[in-house]
């Protein structure tokens, strides 16, 4: 009995339900397919909590075209100006040398004239000497010898760098005693041949000099000038190991030799032998070896070639390469932000619609 009522109320209930009318209405409007970016939502809500970065980043994102492409051009006004600078250096290096130097020298013409080479009388004032410093050579600690010449015609004094010497033989006593002691600190009026060189100046960070101080650490060359008294033109020798005999004719004037010697000298001669230091005044091709000039501390003077560096081409294809690159990754992103904004503005429509139907 109770089997059969259950039974008769599951068909009613069937009956009625299909019976029963649908109270809500289908949209008719065709949908149009929507691209699925992943994470899209999120990257949104992510930006949205974030203003001021998201505005900094696409500042940058603005700005990095603009500026690495006008870098990139200033670096095209540095590279002509180093050209330029390293061609009038060589055609200074390759031109004759300068006979004399004229008495009254303008320090502010020098510029023009770097790495010319030229030569001029006078002696050296040890006395005033400047150790520049220190400086490695061949892994050994040294410093650079800079001594004001006093020229013959009367001119002001002129800074020469005479070389680099051993820091054991910066005492001048270490270098007055031995075979090359004319080299080492030539006495009397001697010609050198040097040539002009401008030196950096010194930037507002790096450390003043000592008044008073022989040693400096950077080649400041107003600050050596004044301590010296000297005109602010730095000067450099040319490398050479060379015996210069002119350089002994002080020593010369003050030799007195013992009876010995003289009997001693005079003998080997007779004898068809050669006295070393005859042997050195009449052969001018006489050279020493760098390591003699180092035990005995004869300076050793740079080597004339330019010493200029010319990246600048290499950073002009780095900053329009990056002006380059930011230019396309600053379209992708716009085309990217683009395709973020369409995606937002069709859900915002369909929120809008849905709340319209219910």
């Amino acid at each position: 009995m109770f089997a059969s009522i259950l039974g008769a109320s599951r068909h009613i209930y069937k009956k009625n339900l299909l019976q029963c009318n649908r109270f809500y209405k289908t949209i008719t409007m065709d949908w149009k397919p929507m691209k699925a970016v992943p994470g899209a939502l999120r990257t949104l809500d992510a930006q949205a909590k974030v203003p001021t970065i998201r505005k900094v980043i696409l500042g940058l994102m603005y700005g990095m075209p603009i500026i690495s492409f006008f870098l990139g051009c200033w670096q095209v006004r540095r590279l002509q100006w180093k050209t330029n600078l390293i061609s009038k250096c060589e055609n200074n290096l390759a031109a004759p040398i300068i006979p004399e130097l004229p008495k009254n020298l303008d320090p502010n013409v020098i510029p023009e004239f770097e790495y010319r080479r030229f030569k001029v009388k006078g002696h050296f004032n040890y006395d005033q000497e400047i150790f520049l410093g220190p400086r490695l050579k061949d892994g050994v600690v040294g410093y650079l010898v800079v001594t004001p010449f006093i020229r013959s015609n009367g001119g002001k004094p002129i800074l020469i760098e005479r070389g680099w010497i051993h820091k054991d033989k910066v005492i001048p006593e270490t270098r007055s005693k031995g075979y090359l002691s004319h080299l080492a600190l030539p006495k009397g009026e001697i010609d050198i041949e040097a040539l002009f060189r401008i030196m950096p100046k010194k930037s507002y960070l790096q450390i003043d000099h000592e008044d008073g101080s022989r040693l400096f650490n950077i080649p400041d060359v107003e600050a050596m000038a004044k301590q010296s008294n000297s005109l602010p033109i730095y000067c450099q020798m040319i490398y050479d190991l060379h015996d210069h005999k002119e350089y002994r004719k002080e020593e010369k004037k003050n030799e007195n030799g013992s009876i010995l010697s003289k009997l001693f000298f005079k003998k080997q001669s007779s004898e068809g032998g050669v006295n070393l230091s005859d042997l050195g005044d009449s052969d001018s091709t006489l050279q020493y070896q760098e390591f003699e000039f180092v035990n005995e501390g004869v300076p050793l003077a740079a080597k004339p070639y330019i010493k200029f560096t010319n990246n600048h081409l290499q950073y002009l294809i780095t900053w329009f390469g990056v002006s380059i690159c930011s230019t396309i990754a600053l379209v992708y992103s716009s085309w990217k932000s683009r395709q973020f904004s369409s995606v937002d503005k069709i859900i915002a429509s369909r929120r809008k619609e849905m709340k319209k139907i219910h």
